[in-house]
Parts: C-alpha cells; structure tokens; sequence
C-alpha cells in the first residue's frame, strides 16, 4: 500500500510537469530565449511540486538550489572605472560654458530688456503671503495625492489600472463618435468609430499581457521603497532644468537684443551700427546659425539632464537587483544613489552626452522643417506635400531615437557601457524578446498617463477651493491646481517609468538572481506571469 501510494504521488507530480511543460510550448514565442523549460531548474530529488489551481507549480526548495540555466544566452559585464566618449563630454561642456557666459552679461544688463514702462496699475494683485500659501498647499496636496496614488493604485491594485487605462481609450472614442453623430458630424463620428474598433482590438490582443507587465510595475516599487531617494533626486533634476531654462533666456535675449548685429542684417540710411525699429531688417545667414546653435544647446542639455538622472535609477535597480538583501545599504539617501549618480556624471557622461545629442539634432531638424513648411504654406504651397513627409520622417527618426536612447542608457547606467556598445545591446534585447518589451513598455507608459491625468484633474477641483480660500479667484486656482498636478506627478511617475525598464532589462539579463537575493513572492509573480 505504501509503494501504491508513492507511485500516485509521483504520477501526479509527472502529469503536473507535462501540463506546466505544455503551457509553456504554448508560449514559446514569449519565453524563448529568457526563461528555459523546467528541465533546466536543478531541483533536488526530495522537493515536493503540488499544482494550484491557477495551474502553476508551486516549488518549495531552498532559493540557494533553484536556479535557471542561465549558460545559453550572453549576459551584460561590468565595465572598468573610465570615462568614455570623453570628446562628448567636452563638447557638452564647452557650450555650457558659451550659455552661462552670455547669461551672466544678460543678467547683469537686465534693466536694459525690461521696458520702462511695463507696470500695469490696472492689472489684478495678488496678496503675496496669500499666493505662497496657496501655492504651498496646492503643492502639499498634489503630492499627497501622488504619493497615495502610487502606493495604492501602482501596487496592489496595479493590474487593475492597466487594464481600466486600456478599456478607457476605445470607450472614450466610441461615446465621442455618438456625441458627433448626434449632432450630425458622420464623417468625424465614422473615424472615431473606426478609431475605437481599433483601439478595441488592441485591447483585445494584448489582454493576456497586463499581468506580466502589473507584475514590472510591482517590482519597481519594491525596489523604489528601499530607494525613496531618488524621488528627491528628480525633484532636484527638475529644478535644475527649470534654472538652466531660465540661464538660457537671458542668452538669448542677450544675443538677440543686444547683440543685434550678429542677428539680424538691416538696410541703414545712418552711417552708424544703430538699429531702430523703422530699420529694414532681416535675419541674416550668420544670425540663424547662431540662432539655430542656441536652440541645439537647450534641447542637448534638457535631454543630457533628464537622461543622467535615467542612467542614475537604472543604476540603483541594477544593484538591487543584483544585490543580495544583507549587503545592500539601506536608507532614504543610501550610497547606492550617490554612487550611481557618480558613475552617470562622470564616467558615463560622455555616452550620455552622444546619445542626447542625437536627439536634440533631430528636434532642431524639425523645428527647421518645420519652418520651411510653414514659409511654403505661405507662399504658393507647390512643395507642401513633400515637406509634410519631410517632417513626418524626422518625426519617426527623432521618436526612434528617443526610444533606442530610453533602452541604452539603462544598459549604460547597468553596467557602464559606451554609448555604441549599449546600442548593441538593445538591439539584442529587442532580437530576442521581439514586440512583448514595446507592448510592455506601452502598457505601463499608457498606466501612468492615465493617472497623471486625473491626479491633474482632482488637483485642479482642490485648487479652486484653495483658489476661493487664499485668492477669491476659482478659475486661476483650478487652472494651476490642474498644471501643477500634471507637472509633479510627472516628475513622480518618471521614477517609475525608468525604474520598471530597468526590471525589464534585468529579468532578461538574469531571472534567476531575483530569486536568490529577494523574497520569493516579488520573483514568483514575474515568473509565473512571464
């Protein structure tokens, strides 16, 4: 009786295997080459395998002795402590230097660009302790609701808003199609119908994803707790881009204004430099060099900034990742922040510098064909179809750029790569998990973009409380209510953003390390849906 019985149970852990087998056939095209089948786990002959009823083995067995076969496919090395595409960096450096030099002569010659008589007696004031209140408050209340939002709805109840924020897009087009056909739009109400039959059918296709993509988001934030610093560190970014944007307008109003020669080239009857305003002037070849250098710089060091602070978050989940949990520091400004953030401005500052140059050279080539399109349209419009797919073009170029770089830099900020060797990368990332990264990256952008939104909303209807409070004026109040609850949630939400490609790279680099170094039920649920 006791032999019968043993054979039972080992035909039951057979069959069990063959169902797990067969489940995982049926999704090859998702699991090669990350996961293995079970035959690559080395699991001791005691381990008892019992099946739940989501069909999903269940392994108790110690972390130390379940392990993937890893052997098949190349893993990420860590690269030696040196800086690389150093010429970058210098480049960046040398026009930081030219905007601060021209800001500083602006700043100084400030008086000169305000006209005299700029004051409006006429205009509403505000009380100023009653705006620093008010825009205290509003602030404290946006990120409270942030902050509960993503503890809450970017946790526990993540899966269910994928899945709303996906419902809502085709919902919300088919009832705008009805709204048009009331009022006799066909033609619009036919392609928001068709819009939301397409959107209906994305829906539909990539259903079965959202839990592998809820279980990303929920692993971001387990490792975003033990690293809340970097919520700080964004906020400081921010204001960093906010003072280098205002360093840049005195620039240019201070080439533009008082520099005028260099700009503009004007027919004068006086024999001086002088320019006034019934002067016949032009912007010259040289002043739209110039001008066009200018825009270069303020959109290179936008993206040089917010890519350092992504290299950064993609450094500190790559050491908690790898990291087992004894080892880690622990605190709200941990050495694992600073020490990524080091190694993203100095050492890979020039692999940062190349990559966001790229893009910042394709949104000048779009603002400059822009232009040309907007002069043609002008003009006659006999080239107005060809500069629309000239603008198209640079368009998808610059968003393609813009998404290899968002891959890259994690690469970059993981293991120190240069810039080309974490395009390699990438596309090797891309060869071997195909559409389920996009898909997955899709659905989580989408999430955040939701929640951003009606954060904007709540906080604009508490801003026209605070707005009759502290201003008598509810308009003014929900309008920045609405702006600064998209803004700070943004700032908020691209931590996570950053954080859950960094999760995406690493499981597909090593999925067998979050099972020994973390709790069992932060790897369990990325395998099982995975």
């Amino acid at each position: 009786r006791g032999c019968r019985g043993e054979f039972k149970r080992r035909l039951s852990t057979m069959s069990s295997n063959d169902h797990f087998t067969k489940q995982e056939q049926d999704n090859s095209a998702l699991t090669e080459p990350l996961i293995q089948s079970t035959d690559a786990l080395e699991v001791p002959v005691d381990v008892e395998a019992v099946v739940a009823s989501s069909n999903v083995i269940n392994v108790t067995v110690d972390q130390e002795l379940l392990q993937i076969d890893e052997n098949e496919w190349a893993h990420g090395e860590v690269q030696d402590f040196s800086c690389r595409d150093v010429f970058f960096a210098i480049l960046f450096l040398l026009q930081v230097v030219v905007v601060l030099y021209f800001s500083t002569v602006g700043i100084a010659s400030a008086e000169s660009l305000v006209p005299a008589n700029s004051s409006n007696d006429d205009s509403q004031t505000y009380d100023l302790s009653k705006v620093t209140f008010f825009l205290l408050s509003l602030a404290a209340s946006v990120i409270g609701i942030s902050s509960m939002t993503m503890l809450l709805l970017l946790g526990p109840l993540a899966q269910m808003m994928i899945q709303v924020s996906l419902v809502m897009s085709p919902v919300t087009n088919f009832l705008a199609s009805v709204m048009c056909l009331v009022v006799g739009q066909v033609v619009l109400a036919g392609f928001l119908f068709v819009v939301s039959l397409i959107g209906l059918c994305y829906a539909v296709g990539v259903w079965r994803r959202i839990p592998f993509a809820s279980a990303n988001v929920t692993t971001a934030m387990a490792a975003l707790k033990e690293n809340k610093g970097l919520f700080a560190l964004n906020f400081f970014v921010v204001f960093t881009a906010t003072g280098w944007l205002l360093l840049w307008g005195f620039a240019i109003a201070q080439v533009t204004m008082q520099e005028k020669k260099w700009i503009y080239e004007c027919h004068i009857d006086t024999g001086d430099d002088t320019f006034s305003q019934e002067d016949n002037c032009q912007v010259s070849t040289r002043g739209k060099i110039i001008l066009f250098a200018f825009l270069l710089s303020l959109y290179w060091t936008s993206q040089v900034i917010k890519n350092c602070f992504h290299t950064t978050v993609a450094g500190v989940i790559g050491t908690w990742w790898f990291t087992p949990e004894a080892d880690r520091p622990k605190g709200f400004c941990n050495t694992t922040i600073y020490n990524s953030w080091l190694r993203s401005t100095i050492y890979s500052f020039g692999s940062i510098c190349l990559g966001s140059l790229l893009v910042a050279v394709l949104q000048v080539l779009q603002v400059i064909v822009s232009l040309a399109r907007s002069d043609d349209r002008n003009s006659n419009g006999a080239n107005s179809i060809l500069w629309c797919l000239l603008q198209c073009l640079v368009d998808i170029l610059e968003r393609v750029m813009e998404y290899i770089n968002q891959w890259a830099f994690v690469y970059v900020g993981l293991y120190g790569y240069d810039y080309c060797t974490a395009g390699k990368n990438v596309y090797q990332l891309f060869k071997a998990r195909g559409w389920s990264v996009i898909i997955n990256d899709q659905l989580v952008s989408r999430s955040l973009g939701f929640l951003q939104f009606w954060i904007g909303v709540v906080s604009g209807a508490i801003g026209v409380l605070l707005g009759l409070v502290f201003l008598m004026d509810p308009v003014t109040g929900g309008f920045l209510g609405f702006i600064l609850g998209l803004v700070l949630s943004n700032i908020l939400f691209s931590v996570v953003n950053s954080a859950v490609d960094t999760v995406v790279v690493c499981f597909a680099e090593s999925p067998s390390t979050l099972r020994l170094n973390h709790p069992a039920e932060i790897s369990q649920r990325l395998f099982d849906t995975w």
